[in-house]
């Protein structure tokens, strides 16, 4: 008897699972906005659509760019904007936990960094661009440098025109958030940068063999179209 593809082929599976569990981040942020919509809570509901919208940040890069990103990195993002919105900011947990503030940047970090690595890669891959892999890392490590400190002058914005508290001790949390951004772009980088040089590592051959997975798919259906 044959067995269906989707057992002979485990990473489907495991796709699947992680869009689901995104999937039910995205319903929980959705229902928060819908809870403070209720309760007439307009700012966080308003805080809530834009962390909401940015979790199909992911799926829009792929469609806009063309750039086929493993559907880790949408889980990813979900846990972060789910562990920042709906625990950090709902729930509290940026007052119970000291450390969680810091480990929420360098996640964004690490995440962001990984986007423009793979980003780049894609190009590199298909031979479209020829670099080496020292400037590679370097692009990894500038993207997320700069949305980590765009996101800060957000944050600062926020701040001074509409009162929120989102530097909460001011300059010393804005200059701790950018060590910490600096410090998960360079693992970023130094993923990005091993994996190209040819040394390789285990979370870089996984995001990397999901890329070419997506890609091969995307391009299988485009020829039997």
């Amino acid at each position: 008897m044959r067995k269906k593809s989707a057992l002979a082929s485990p990473d489907s599976w495991v796709d699947r699972i992680e869009m689901i569990v995104a999937s039910v981040l995205q319903l929980g942020i959705a229902a928060v906005v819908v809870g403070a919509l209720v309760e007439k809570q307009y700012l966080v509901a308003f805080n809530g659509a834009f962390v909401l919208f940015l979790s199909f940040a992911p799926a829009m890069i792929e469609r806009r760019l063309r750039v086929p990103l493993p559907v880790e990195l949408t889980l990813i993002t979900c846990v972060f904007l789910f562990a920042s919105f709906a625990l950090g900011e709902v729930r509290g947990f940026y007052e119970k936990f000291w450390w969680w503030d810091l480990a929420l940047h360098g996640l964004s970090a690490l995440t962001v960094g990984i986007i423009g690595f793979l980003s780049i890669y894609v190009f590199y891959m298909t031979h479209r661009i020829s670099v080496a892999a020292g400037w590679i890392a370097t692009i990894t490590f500038s993207i997320a440098v700069t949305v980590g400190t765009l996101w800060e002058m957000f944050e600062f914005l926020m701040d001074w025109y509409f009162g929120f508290n989102m530097q909460k001790s001011g300059l010393p949390d804005t200059m701790t958030d950018l060590l910490i951004n600096a410090a998960g772009a360079a693992i970023a980088a130094a993923i990005g940068y091993f994996y190209v040089y040819g040394e390789d590592s285990l979370f870089g051959r996984r995001l990397i063999q999901a890329v070419a997975r997506h890609k091969n798919k995307k391009e299988a259906r485009d020829s039997n179209a």
